[in-house]
């Protein structure tokens, strides 16, 4: 019997940081301007 492959997710990591103690992590930039306008102090960290 063979064993799946685990396939790598090569999709970008951004980082936000919305408040003082939560970091959120986010795939896309569309992602991002969503969180973006819900908190509008959100600061991309990486």
């Amino acid at each position: 019997m063979r064993t799946k492959k685990v396939k790598e997710d090569l999709r970008p990591k951004i980082k936000i940081q919305i408040d003082s103690r939560t970091t959120i992590t986010v795939r896309s930039m569309e992602a991002w301007k969503a969180w973006k306008e819900r908190y509008p102090d959100a600061v991309l960290i990486e």
